[in-house]
């Protein structure tokens, strides 16, 4: 079946959904710069002007997928936390759902993202990207007053700027991570450093009642 009659035989949605999922073994495979509005479609197997029609351009293809793949891991969050009522063993949850390490689909993609964001001059890529950030933040800063009004999280700090802790944490490790360097991700560090965490969001000291 030729990429042309796939893409007529698709609707409009599943065919933008499609391209997004093809671009992402493509961004991964040349990363951002190495990537071409040919070697897209042709990982989509569709023609350019089919990938034209959904997207005018390579950077308005990838930030698309970049807001795409934020809104899956908020939905993934939501799902994972709904089940628990206490605000804190909410954000215990969350924390071992770094979406740069955890999710094999998205992985690949916050590899480019990272490599992006010190290669992208495009402000559309950069805006896409800071919004990216922001509604981890934002949703974690929601969640981190909710504690803040449980007594589970203390109130001497902006819960926006704890927020922002996290992610700088999150993105830190996800960063590094690949690099395999030894010591650095082992379950045991891995636990330590959320039990510092969960301590820095408490106020909490060992030993302290």
């Amino acid at each position: 079946m030729s990429g042309g009659s796939t893409s007529r035989r698709m609707k409009a949605d599943d065919r933008r959904q499609h391209l997004l999922e093809a671009a992402i073994s493509c961004f991964s495979q040349y990363g951002y710069q190495g990537t071409t509005t040919a070697r897209l479609a042709r990982a989509a197997q569709v023609s350019e002007p089919v990938l034209y029609r959904h997207f005018k351009s390579k950077q308005e293809l990838f930030a698309s997928l970049v807001e795409e793949v934020g809104k899956e891991v908020i939905r993934a969050w939501r799902h994972a936390i709904a089940p628990l009522k206490s605000p804190m063993d909410q954000l215990r949850v969350l924390f071992r759902l770094n979406p740069a390490i955890t999710d094999p689909r998205t992985k690949q993609l916050y590899q480019v993202i990272f490599m992006a964001q010190t290669e992208i001059g495009d402000p559309n890529v950069q805006a896409a990207l800071r919004e990216h950030y922001e509604q981890y933040a934002r949703f974690l800063a929601n969640l981190i007053k909710r504690a803040q009004r449980a007594g589970q999280v203390r109130r001497d700090v902006s819960a926006v700027g704890l927020a922002w802790q996290l992610v700088h944490a999150a993105i830190g490790f996800a960063f590094i991570k690949p690099l395999a360097i030894p010591g650095h991700a082992t379950p045991a560090t891995v636990e330590q450093t959320i039990g510092l965490l969960l301590e820095m969001l408490s106020g909490d000291r060992p030993g302290e009642g």
